[in-house]
């Protein structure tokens, strides 16, 4: 059995980090993507590096050093492009620190209530980026779970006993499919990084029907 079956039955597997705005960016059109092709997608959390900032150019900028600020640069371009074209509010792009407690509330969603999941993280991703709540504030994010209608007494517990346990469960296993940043899909042992790949990943799903994309 592979590490990919190990962790879910769904057709295709999304991974997203709540912290990156990429991940933000390639939301609405999975969502999207998976009503149109009528599968249920399985959405799991992930913590990876967050944002590079461009740096300010110095005198002794090696080659390196000057492609790394390049790209920075055409990643924080696209971020502008794209989240004004879909009318999103993406505020503070280069903010550090975990989100433990945004990642437990995700998984008590995808447990108890998974039909949820889709709008559940349209609130959570809107609430972050908008600077209206903080993910490592587990009374924050019950507020979100709340305006659902997704909160218990039960979350409370589980959040403070089994919650963390799972959570780094699922770390461990996204770890072993090969799982290093995220937007990540996973679909039939492989994995795609980069909502780019959405048309690749249709074609798969599709039976392979007609010539790949390219």
């Amino acid at each position: 059995m592979s590490a990919l079956t190990e962790l879910t039955q769904s057709p295709l597997c999304i991974v997203l980090d709540i912290r990156h705005p990429l991940a933000y960016l390639a939301l609405g059109p999975a969502i999207d993507f998976g009503r149109e092709m009528k599968i249920d997608i399985d959405w799991l959390p992930f913590e990876g590096r967050s944002l590079r900032e461009p740096t300010t150019p110095g005198a002794d900028d090696d080659r390196g050093v000057l492609h790394r600020r390049h790209r920075a640069n055409m990643i924080a371009r696209e971020i502008a492009i794209y989240s004004q074209a879909a009318g999103l509010t993406l505020l503070e792009p280069y903010r550090t620190g975990p989100s433990h407690a945004a990642t437990l509330a995700w998984l008590w969603v995808r447990a108890q209530a998974p039909e949820s999941l889709p709008s559940f993280l349209e609130e959570l991703f809107r609430r972050y980026w908008a600077l209206e709540m903080d993910v490592i504030d587990l009374a924050g994010v019950a507020e979100v779970l709340r305006a659902q209608g997704l909160h218990s007494r039960e979350f409370d517990d589980w959040a403070e006993a089994e919650g963390p346990a799972a959570a780094e469960s699922i770390a461990s296993s996204l770890d072993a499919t090969g799982v290093f940043q995220a937007p990540a899909y996973l679909i039939e042992d492989e994995v795609f990084f980069g909502r780019q790949h959405l048309a690749m990943i249709r074609w798969i799903l599709s039976d392979r029907t007609g010539p790949g994309p390219i």
